[in-house]
């Protein structure tokens, strides 16, 4: 388990109690030597037992402050699973980031993971969160200005939870959910769920904030144009990323582009591709976007880009203040 002193405990504590980003010339983790041998993976719990895994890039440097990824799988999935669909520690995609996947609780005592925000989820996946930071930052040399969060499914649902949060909002730098499941379960009676113009609840901290988001159109688990789903409420995927560009002060009408190659798939930009949407095309699931096989497409509906390679050029091209 990585370990902080007491002192740096409690400054970091402090500061995501806040909602602060942390003023550190250099971070906290910076000159020690990494628990983890770069270029590969180690499994972590938390004090409360949750478990994470970290990789790190195989040219890590702990002088030098390296960006992080945090990374979340779908429900019923796990660690493993993510790894293998988001090969984002696959040198294709990324060479010079930590990545950080952290699992899902099962609260039934099953293997139906979930993630915080979904129904019957009672787990708290912020503290999680924040204390898998905590621990990472202390131990790492990190670029606390260079925090990222992608997931899948529940995953990239909680990933626009994360961007809702009033502490994390400001302590990760830009968000990339795919196929996200954007649960309102305050909205528990078909009757009151309008998709198209359902308010999203979010108390972000700040209104700059970099969001990407993946979907396509035949997806029939988590519906692009929403639906009532396991006695909740899942928004109009569009009206999700609208409301995000309203957040950010940007324009409502985005700058639209299409895809090359793909069936019908869109990029929706709104202010340079601060907030974006990326409709996949009219023959993508409820999956990963690849132009290779994985677990989602099992080779049969490739998509006409990685996203990935858009997950990790969108990050780039993003900081915290």
């Amino acid at each position: 388990m990585f370990s902080l002193s007491p002192a740096s405990f409690a400054l970091l504590s402090l500061a995501s109690t806040l909602g602060l980003s942390i003023p550190f010339a250099q971070a906290v983790g910076c000159g020690k030597s990494p628990p983890i041998t770069p270029g590969d993976f180690k499994n972590f719990t938390t004090s409360e037992g949750r478990e994470y895994r970290v990789w790190l890039p195989a040219n890590y440097d702990s002088s030098k402050a390296t960006p992080l990824i945090l990374s979340y799988h779908g429900a019923n999935r796990d660690i493993s699973n993510q790894v293998d669909l988001d090969q984002l520690t696959h040198p294709r995609f990324n060479k010079d980031h930590i990545v950080v996947y952290l699992q899902g609780l099962a609260s039934d005592g099953s293997t139906h993971t979930k993630w915080e925000g979904a129904p019957d989820c009672n787990s708290n996946d912020i503290k999680f969160t924040s204390d898998v930071l905590d621990a990472v930052t202390g131990n790492l040399c990190v670029d606390e200005k260079r925090i990222y969060a992608t997931g899948k499914s529940q995953g990239g649902g909680f990933v626009g939870r994360l961007a809702c949060d009033s502490g994390l909002s400001s302590r990760i730098a830009a968000f990339a959910p795919v196929s996200g499941a954007y649960y309102i379960k305050e909205i528990n009676k078909e009757s009151d769920c309008h998709p198209e113009t359902v308010k999203v609840p979010c108390s972000a901290s700040r209104t700059n904030i970099p969001v990407m988001a993946f979907h396509g159109g035949a997806d029939h688990t988590i519906e692009y144009h929403g639906a009532f789903r396991s006695n909740a409420c899942l928004p109009d995927v569009s009206s999700w990323a609208r409301q995000w560009a309203v957040r950010d002060g940007l324009n409502e009408t985005p700058a639209n582009s299409t895809i090359p190659k793909s069936d019908n798939g869109v990029v929706m930009s709104y202010g340079d591709g601060l907030v974006t949407l990326v409709y996949d095309g009219d023959n993508i699931g409820h999956d990963w976007p690849s132009t290779t096989k994985n677990e989602d497409n099992d080779g049969k509906r490739l998509a006409a880009f990685n996203a990935s390679a858009r997950i990790m050029d969108f990050f780039r091209d993003h900081r915290l203040a």
